[in-house]
């Protein structure tokens, strides 16, 4: 089911990294419905534990292929890139964390990371992409 999140701006034109967005985009979907239940008192929070899971883990394969494609081609922003990807994965884990040591995690947290991802890949993935065009004659 296509992300209600997902933008056509989002589109960098490499469909691995495309797929990659709209993968996170649908996770966030699946957060927000799980967050949302769990507030009404309709279902078991362990579904939370599970999207935020699934969210730590489909970050780090998706920076790692970003970080891998930067380097194969040279990009010279590619560590202030992986630095952003950084922090990123230490905000997800935090929030696995939070939710181990017990404390609640909101609708907030899918509005941040909503927020994050479209920051990111409107200015630093779409830049990376066009150094790749121009450079590859993409």
């Amino acid at each position: 089911m296509p992300s209600e999140r997902w933008r056509e701006q989002y589109e960098t034109g490499l469909e691995p990294i495309d797929a990659q967005h709209r993968g996170l985009f649908e996770a966030l979907d699946r957060l927000a419905g799980a967050l949302g239940s769990t507030a009404k008192g309709r279902m078991d929070e362990s579904r939370v534990d599970e999207e935020l899971a699934f969210i730590a883990q489909h970050i780090i394969r998706h920076c790692q292929t970003e970080e891998s494609l930067m380097k194969e081609m040279g990009f010279p922003g590619r560590l202030a890139h992986a630095e952003q990807h950084l922090e990123l994965i230490h905000r997800a884990r935090d929030l696995q964390y939070r939710r181990l040591k017990g404390q609640r995690v909101d609708l907030e947290v899918v509005a941040f990371l909503d927020a994050w991802l479209d920051h990111h890949i409107c200015e630093s993935d779409l830049a990376y992409v066009a150094y790749l065009k121009d450079h590859r004659g993409a």
